[in-house]
């Protein structure tokens, strides 16, 4: 138990799931104030995390286990136990494992529940089914299985540490907007600049970061994988690419020469719209530099079949021949040793060979590259860097959404009659959520449990509602993602929870002990994390109390291993891509709607349009209840240039329709100068807290939601079925 009469607890900060460390001031059992804990690396307060007293305390807080009693979506609910709660669904979960299989349940996460999510791969692991995806189905799921793929690392450390100018020359923000969606990186990048770092930024919106750029790169949305074949081409053939590397460690390259020579600058120009001679300045400034990074980042996870696989192999390719990966100052690999227990604890390799499951996901057969044979081909590739598997190897199963709705609606290939969504949202986070709405509203769905911190649109549908804890009241242990796995940080709870809230844990823990797993999980997620931690020789007490785990960073690692690839080395043109279908020399594709693919289309749709950028005051659909950040953010915005707005007759402030082939939803126009006239952005994941529950309203998911009018068939989606929010076509015009 905490003691409440400490008058400060160490604990961490509940507004989203970046898991910044803080200070709670106590007084008679209620946090009074919350600050940074400057004495970690890991204090750090943005806009949303002074508000955690208003998140902790707000009035429409989940406090107890709800029972729907009316119809999905009617907002008629009984209160229950946690114990019935639990009781009811296990039983319900045996009734479809004994008529469907393990593979009839689907898991679905979103923003990070610290070792909740852990523990729902566990369960999933354990039940046998290989249905679930969280948040980073459309985040990492694109550069995780390239990167991995080509050199058998991934790069996310690069990005999340701040930089060294004294060793890095050149950065390339692609595909993020770091002053946004995370401050405190963008602090590094901005300090590193004045220090002199070359910034390059590709954005086609006029963002912070490109503002500071020493070179934007303000390209055509979508063409990204043009862009970056552009600047091969100029590394390549001026011979500025690291050549000791690439013929020491690098297959391929001969082909990857060849593929370029189709993309001279000036060809790129054409496509992207960005300038050849700034094509060349930017190749030559990053492959010049005695050591250069290039961010991942979730736009290029959103743009699309062929567009997406062209643009993420490019970045790929770039960071390879220049030498920079795994370099001291480049991009440094991320890794994860063996210091604690979580790769054995997920028990991953139940997901490969469990004893019950008979199936592969639900869309294996149309992307095979997330799929439980391609997990079992990335870890025999990856077995000589990775011998228990690589830290992140969820990402290599993530089914497609269509076909988990298509699984519900059609019980194609097979059925799915139950669903969990814990800590997400998914009406607002996926592409054309009605199909997924139909879904969730479907007979054929038997079960569906939500567990959050509040109500949302998706919640409002389910069967049962749980009520989670938020970060200040349960422990913490980082990087239970798997990924960034070489720093580890410790934390207790900063107060006990109130009502009838349970940490995420809680939940797969009591439905495993009542499905036959007992042996597999300790009574709580304190024990469970002792258990993690157990190589370490350390409690989860013990360790919160000291400064974390950050071993000095080792570079070049390849040299002592090699590369997690089958052949060892970087592959330029990835066998394992090529083994399961794809092709890697396919070269730049247009995304799906454009201009260029779709002139019919774009005759009635004239605009370009890119969604769901991050702001600061909102993190994906969270935090729209929090007064002090919506008086801040009130609405949802359509950036769009003041001339253009001007000759559709639209004025700063009015709401406008912006509409697709699939619908029509309603936002604000935010008029931008410096964005191109025939692009527009919509702001992502809106719903609004404040309206009403029952349907039709399902607290206003529909009227601003602009995921509802994106499509999300399998020809429009990318290489790993993930959705297409960036580089569409759509109309915009004054609403009435």
């Amino acid at each position: 138990m905490v003691d409440k009469n400490k008058i400060v607890n160490k604990g961490t900060c509940p507004v989203c799931g970046t898991a910044c460390f803080v200070k709670a001031h106590i007084s008679d059992g209620k946090i009074k104030k919350v600050e940074p804990d400057q004495e970690t690396m890991m204090g750090w307060l943005c806009e949303r995390g002074v508000n955690a007293i208003d998140y902790h305390y707000h009035k429409q807080r989940l406090n107890y286990p709800l029972k729907r009693t009316g119809s999905r979506g009617e907002a008629k609910w009984e209160q229950i136990s946690w114990e019935q709660a639990m009781d009811e669904i296990a039983a319900k979960l045996d009734t479809i494992r004994d008529q469907y299989g393990p593979e009839a349940v689907l898991v679905l996460g979103g923003s990070p529940h610290g070792p909740g999510d852990a523990a729902a791969w566990k369960w999933c692991n354990q039940w046998g089914t290989p249905n679930f995806f969280h948040l980073g189905k459309n985040c990492g799921e694109a550069e995780f299985p390239i990167e991995c793929a080509m050199y058998g690392y991934d790069t996310t450390a690069g990005w999340t540490t701040f930089l060294d100018p004294k060793k890095t020359g050149a950065a390339i923000i692609w595909g993020a907007n770091m002053h946004q969606s995370e401050p405190r990186i963008w602090m590094g990048y901005s300090i590193s600049k004045k220090m002199g770092l070359k910034l390059i930024v590709v954005d086609p919106r006029p963002t912070e970061c490109a503002k500071e750029a020493d070179i934007w790169l303000q390209l055509r949305p979508g063409t990204d994988g043009a862009l970056a074949l552009g600047m091969l081409n100029v590394i390549i053939n001026e011979g500025i690419y690291d050549k000791e590397f690439v013929e020491k460690w690098c297959l391929g390259f001969d082909e990857l020469k060849a593929l370029v020579q189709r993309y001279p600058p000036e060809n790129a120009a054409q496509i992207t719209g960005v300038p050849a001679e700034q094509i060349t300045e930017a190749a030559r400034v990053f492959a010049n530099a005695p050591a250069g990074v290039i961010t991942w980042g979730v736009a290029n996870c959103h743009l699309g079949n062929g567009a997406g696989l062209s643009s993420v192999l490019g970045k790929c390719w770039l960071r390879a021949i220049t030498g920079n990966l795994d370099k001291e100052g480049g991009c440094r690999f991320s890794d994860y040793p063996d210091y604690t227990a979580l790769l054995d604890e997920l028990n991953w390799d139940y997901q490969i060979n469990h004893p019950l499951r008979t199936r592969d996901n639900v869309s294996a057969d149309r992307w095979p590259l997330t799929s439980v044979k391609g997990l079992a081909l990335y870890k025999e590739g990856m077995k000589k860097v990775y011998p228990k598997g690589w830290g992140a190897q969820q990402y290599f199963i993530f089914p497609g959404p269509y076909d988990v709705w298509e699984a519900i609606l059609k019980g194609k290939p097979y059925p799915i009659k139950a669903v969990f969504d814990q800590g997400t949202n998914t009406l607002c986070s996926i592409g054309n959520s009605r199909h997924a709405y139909q879904a969730f509203k479907s007979d054929n769905l038997e079960l569906h449990v939500s567990m959050d911190h509040f109500l949302t649109p998706t919640g409002a549908l389910a069967d049962y509602v749980l009520p989670a804890t938020d970060a200040l009241e349960r422990v913490h242990l980082t990087h239970m993602w798997g990924v960034l796995g070489d720093q580890w940080y410790g934390r207790e709870a900063a107060i006990d929870p109130e009502y009838e809230r349970k940490d995420d844990y809680q939940l797969w823990c009591d439905l495993g002990k009542r499905l036959g797993q007992s042996e597999f999980w300790p009574d709580t997620l304190e024990g469970w994390l002792d258990r993690i931690l157990a190589p370490a020789g350390v409690t989860l007490k013990e360790f919160a109390q000291m400064p974390g785990y950050a071993p000095p960073s080792k570079y070049k690692r390849y040299e002592e291993k090699g590369f997690g690839t089958f052949s060892g080395k970087v592959e330029l043109v990835p066998s394992i891509l090529t083994r399961l279908g794809y092709d890697p020399l396919e070269g730049y594709q247009e995304p799906p709607w454009s201009p260029v693919a779709t002139p019919e289309l774009a005759k009635d749709y004239p605009l370009i349009l890119i969604s769901g950028a991050r702001v600061r005051q909102f993190h994906h659909s969270s935090h729209r209840q929090i007064a002090k950040l919506r008086k801040k953010y009130p609405h949802p915005l359509l950036q769009i240039n003041p001339q253009t707005a001007a000759d559709l007759g639209i004025a700063e402030g009015d709401s406008v329709y912006i509409e697709t082939p699939l619908g029509r939803v309603t936002q604000k126009a935010q008029l931008l100068e410096d964005m191109q006239p025939n692009v527009v952005h919509a702001d992502g994941y809106w719903w609004y807290p404040e309206k009403p529950e029952a349907e039709p309203s399902l607290f206003g998911v529909w009227e601003s939601n602009i995921d509802s009018i994106l499509p999300n068939d399998p020809e429009v989606c990318d290489y790993v079925g993930n959705n297409y929010f960036r580089g569409l076509l759509c109309r915009v015009y004054k609403a009435e």
